[in-house]
């Protein structure tokens, strides 16, 4: 059998996960020529997946010396070393694939997860313009060239980049829709507008592209669609807590302190605990030492599979919040959490009204928003990310219009987002104690 049939073979074998078969004929192949790159290549993504990450480094690193225009095994070597804890290595790698191959998509989707967490915006400028230089109708290009002026603060130049990746992709493209918002976000609303609705026009049942040229042209929106929300997560739920690490996610750490202060003042735990819009269940793990039963509530099912894992959640049930905590509930709730979910509800009034009907007497809510420094006359406002931004008059109105005491808030940094630090309020409500 000749080594290239010999090689699909082990390659067949590893896919099917029998790595004992696959290992022997690469190491054959190896005995016969020490230098085949491919055997190596493939070898130490057999040794990574056997739990061995420094020997799999090791062997694709022989192997991209014998052959270094090897654009897969760039990208396999970028994957092991970001996974192993070497994000700016792993960028390296990214950009030398993509030097050797402009169009190789795997290596800029990978690029553009790591570029927040790198620093070197400088460096990858440099790399980025000479791409775009000789093949000037790249978008994933464009869209990474765009990304690093933005995190330089280059907003006119980012913008401009931007414009071009969705010039030169396809309205169908999966970022489509996140690179109109960049637009909008830097006040470019007549160019994000241009292409929301060219995205419309191409893919009609785009739910996305549809609330989010409905919030750029400014209509009277008063919460985002369920079937957005709940489609925009969980496409996103296998990535969501890795993106949000990178953005400096701190909201659930922030409703975690509170909840812990509450907790010190109590004499035995929250009875009955509920996580509204939990997703993958980042809130739960820092609340439940506290919680005897804790119930968690989300729109998706891939963010509630996620959240399943972490075996912290004594329930996990599908739906949207009004609607659940309206329902015939079993018990009322000495304690609700909502961690950055109420920033896909512009009018507050109903979920005030329902959570005063599902919190016991004195029980309390913790829950973060997205803080709307300039209040309008709605109190509210939908941003060109396709989030609400609350004002603190308007959240205690709401509470107090539905019996409940808007008890505290607190001014924080929730994230960073496009190079910007977006601020929050973390605020608790709480139920009157019964006469």
């Amino acid at each position: 059998m000749q080594s290239d049939e010999r090689l699909q073979e082990a390659i067949a074998a590893h896919r099917s996960g029998d790595l004992a078969t696959a290992q022997d004929i690469y190491i054959e192949i190896l005995e016969e020529n020490p230098e085949d790159p491919d055997g190596l290549h493939f070898l130490g993504l057999l040794h990574f997946d056997a739990g061995h990450p420094d020997s799999a480094i090791g062997l694709i690193q022989r192997s991209l010396e014998i052959n270094e225009s090897n654009t897969s095994a760039l990208n396999n070597l970028g994957n092991i070393l970001k996974l192993t804890g070497e994000p700016k290595m792993a960028l390296a790698a990214y950009v030398q694939a993509v030097e050797y191959e402009p169009r190789h998509p795997d290596a800029w989707k990978n690029i553009n997860v790591l570029l927040r967490n790198t620093g070197d915006y400088e460096g990858l400028l440099t790399i980025m313009s000479e791409i775009v230089r000789l093949d000037p109708e790249n978008p994933e290009a464009w869209h990474t060239y765009g990304l690093a002026n933005l995190f330089l603060g280059r907003n006119e130049e980012a913008a401009d980049a931007i414009n071009k990746a969705l010039e030169f992709d396809t309205p169908t493209s999966p970022i489509a829709v996140w690179r109109a918002r960049i637009l909008a976000a830097e006040g470019r609303d007549d160019l994000a507008l241009k292409h929301l609705e060219r995205i419309v026009e191409a893919d009609p049942d785009n739910k996305a592209a549809q609330y989010h040229l409905a919030a750029v042209r400014g209509d009277d929106l008063e919460g985002a669609p369920e079937d957005y929300v709940a489609g925009h997560f969980d496409k996103f739920a296998a990535s969501f807590d890795e993106v949000l690490e990178n953005l400096g996610y701190r909201a659930p750490e922030l409703v975690a302190e509170d909840v812990v202060a509450l907790a010190e003042k109590e004499t035995a735990k929250f009875q009955d605990v509920v996580d509204l819009g939990c997703g993958t269940g980042l809130c739960g793990p820092l609340i439940r030492d506290h919680c005897v039963k804790l119930t968690g509530v989300d729109l998706s099912k891939g963010m509630m599979q996620n959240a399943a894992k972490l075996e912290v959640y004594d329930f996990l049930v599908e739906g949207e919040l009004v609607s659940f905590l309206s329902d015939d509930l079993p018990t009322r709730f000495d304690l609700a959490v909502c961690v950055d979910t109420l920033c896909y509800i512009g009018n507050l009034q109903p979920f005030m009204t329902a959570l005063a009907k599902a919190l016991k007497p004195g029980a309390r809510l913790v829950a973060s928003v997205e803080h709307l420094e300039d209040s309008t006359a709605q109190g509210f406002r939908v941003d060109s990310s396709g989030r609400y931004a609350h004002a603190p008059e308007y959240i205690r109105k709401c509470a107090e219009d539905a019996s409940l005491i808007y008890a505290q808030d607190r001014k924080e940094v929730l994230r960073r987002e496009l190079g910007k630090n977006v601020h929050g309020l973390i605020f608790q409500v709480m139920a009157p104690e019964q006469a």
